[in-house]
């Protein structure tokens, strides 16, 4: 969800989307062309459109559940936009029913099963595996973007991840043979899954040493324990202690060459880090011969007696840590994408995508795949063609068959998504405060205002940003956030009753819909992280509430804190205008069952109040409900998040 304001703005991209400005866009190929709207790719060569925003599936499902965590759901598609097979031909589905694009023959890309170009051959005797492929759709994507086997489409910046440093959300080696295709087991950083794969592949590599390294303060409770020199982790859950770097092969090869192609040499490290098992076992060894941090009995991580999600324990080293340490739920990727161009393509995920058998590119799907419970499926982290079980979490896109994309389509308005910019619940339209509208086609780019868009206006706010006004009751709204599937918008003054609002989008009008009107309905500013909605708040030390195990930026409460807390909806305000200060009086809070007065109320920026509060002494650990009151009305029990859910706090004395 995009939440329009100022302060949390700031913090949101903070904690969920940081600015990788470091990379620089892949130049785009001449058969690749972009359309007038930006929304598909027309492929020259194979006679298609691709999908331009190549993880769509992240923000628009078309109709497929939101994965619960719970792993009992047929099919859903995670908030990642990770997604089992079944769930990739369910949403493809569902894209052609809403007539995506004005389009109703949207599929998924294709495999033949023979490709003589191909390095490998693979499970089932099919010639179509590994390197250099170049018949499958995918794979002449890769190879028309220009990208080399085995580099990444998407390099994955520096992060910081708990104590660790350099994750990569992608598989990881273990040094555990696999009952099935003669390779290893490997773990996935991006979806949580044990599957096994060829030694021939290239994945990253996290070495371990057994128990504790001498010097190591006395172990206190199960959290991870980092050595003084932060070179090492400690795990006491399983008796492992990990390097902190989870990616130092791309800083030390210990004497092994760079890769020049997926097979040159035949032991060597790829620019990233990745490598293939044969030459993990090298690196180890090379790795112990240099007695690497004093120590010579250094590891691939093991894998035992438990295959597909939620494998932790002492067994399973690296399960143990992406669930039980790291708190990541399946499907989650272990650090985010950067969102760079990648020639006329967005949100281009380095990781494996879904395809399916077909005989051509423009073939339809077949119904079976080229082994039982496996399809086709394409790396873009390294160029490698595979297979993967039906039920492994893998990113999709799609494409259609026909001439290119010339006419931008008209947008269309989802019923029932005008909403509260903060709670999401339809309805709530407090004049002066923001609102949200869902739908298709909404807008050609994806932005929020900038200050160049003031330019001229004086005290105005901007009503059109790259084309896109939002009508409500045929008044022009203030828009403060456009993308193709959602806008953001103030509510103009003098809106009662039932309001009526319609989207332009470059001259072009979408349906209408509708929505009650209030004096008041006060929402929460929500920070969802792994499926909690924590209140948009803030310490007077600088923190940010929530819980310190999913971000650093986080801590709990305290009783005795101050938290300067942002919602929208408390009582109506001047719009369409930079606002004065405006003091708002008799409004209360709720933390559990503890109802009192807030210290300070008072609009603090366009359609975004500032409610001080103190936490009570009385209040014990725990993570409660909040809520908040202003003229009888109340904020929602539960907000329309994804999955919905209660605004909590976190306690902690």
């Amino acid at each position: 969800m995009k939440h329009p304001k100022y302060h949390l703005a700031i913090l949101t991209i903070a904690i969920v989307k940081p600015m990788w400005a470091q990379f620089s866009p892949t130049q785009a190929s001449g058969a690749l062309q972009l359309s007038p709207d930006g929304t598909t790719v027309y492929d020259q060569a194979n006679g298609i459109n691709w999908l331009a925003n190549m993880n769509l599936a992240a923000s628009n499902r078309f109709g497929v559940p939101l994965c619960d965590g719970s792993g009992k759901q047929p099919t859903c598609v995670n908030s990642s936009g990770l997604m089992n097979y079944p769930s990739a031909s369910a949403w493809v589905q569902g894209m052609n029913a809403a007539n995506y694009l004005g389009h109703s023959n949207w599929q998924l890309p294709t495999t033949p099963l023979v490709d003589t170009n191909c390095n490998h051959v693979g499970p089932g005797g099919g010639g179509n595996f590994g390197f250099f492929c170049t018949a499958a759709a995918l794979a002449s994507l890769y190879n028309t973007l220009g990208l080399k086997a085995p580099n990444t489409a998407v390099a994955i910046p520096n992060n910081t991840v708990g104590p660790f440093r350099n994750l990569q959300p992608y598989e990881y080696w273990s040094q555990s043979t696999a009952s099935v295709n003669q390779g290893n087991a490997t773990f996935s950083f991006a979806s949580g899954f044990v599957g096994s794969n060829t030694l021939k592949e290239i994945f990253y590599l996290w070495p371990v040493i057994p128990g504790r390294l001498p010097g190591m303060s006395a172990v206190t409770g199960t959290g991870l324990q980092v050595s003084p020199d932060e070179l090492t982790v400690y795990d006491p859950q399983t008796n492992v202690t990990w390097i902190a770097n989870a990616n130092l092969a791309a800083a030390n090869r210990f004497g092994l060459p760079l890769c020049t192609d997926p097979t040159t040499p035949a032991l060597c490290v790829v620019s990233d880090g990745a490598m293939t098992w044969d030459s993990a076992a090298q690196f180890l060894a090379n790795m112990n011969s240099a007695a690497y941090l004093g120590q010579t009995n250094w590891m691939g991580p093991a894998i035992a007696g438990c295959t597909n999600y939620n494998c932790s324990g002492t067994a399973n080293p690296m399960g143990n840590l992406y669930y039980q340490q790291l708190h990541l739920g399946q499907g989650a990727p272990a650090v985010p994408t950067p969102d760079v161009t990648v020639g006329p393509f967005k949100n281009l995920q380095p990781y494996i995508y879904w395809s399916c058998l077909g005989q051509t590119v423009q073939s339809p799907c077949d119904s079976q795949g080229p082994i039982a419970n496996q399809e086709w499926s394409y790396s873009f982290g390294d160029g490698f063609e595979s297979t993967d079980i039906l039920t492994n979490s893998l990113y999709a896109t799609a494409y259609y068959a026909g001439p290119p994309n010339t006419a931008p389509p008209a947008p269309a308005l989802t019923a029932d998504s005008l909403a509260n910019g903060a709670t999401y619940i339809s309805g709530g339209l407090v004049p002066g405060s923001w609102a949200q509208v869902k739908g298709t086609n909404l807008s050609n780019t994806s932005r929020n205002w900038t200050s160049s868009d003031f330019f001229g206006l004086g005290n105005n706010l901007p009503t059109k940003l790259d084309g896109v006004q939002v009508l409500v009751n045929n008044i022009p709204a203030a828009v403060y956030y456009i993308d193709a599937a959602q806008i953001n918008f103030q509510v103009p003054n003098g809106i009662t009753g039932t309001a009526t609002v319609q989207v332009i989008n470059n001259g072009k009008a979408s349906n209408t819909v509708t929505a009650q009107a209030a004096s008041s309905a006060p929402g929460i500013f929500p920070l969802s992280v792994n499926g909690v909605n924590y209140p948009a708040g803030v310490f007077l030390d600088g923190k940010i509430t929530g819980d310190p195990a999913a971000n650093a930026a986080f801590r709990k409460a305290r009783p005795g804190d101050v938290i300067q807390l942002y919602v929208t909806g408390l009582v109506p305000t001047p719009a369409d205008v930079l606002p004065s200060p405006q003091s708002v009086s008799g409004v209360t809070v709720t933390i559990g069952s503890l109802t009192f007065p807030a210290d300070f109320t008072g609009l603090v920026a366009v359609g975004e109040f500032q409610i001080n509060f103190t936490v009570p002494q009385q209040i014990a650990d725990g993570t409660y409900p909040m809520s908040i009151h202003v003229n009888e009305a109340s904020s929602p029990s539960t907000i329309n998040s994804n999955p919905p859910g209660p605004i909590v706090l976190s306690i902690q004395r």
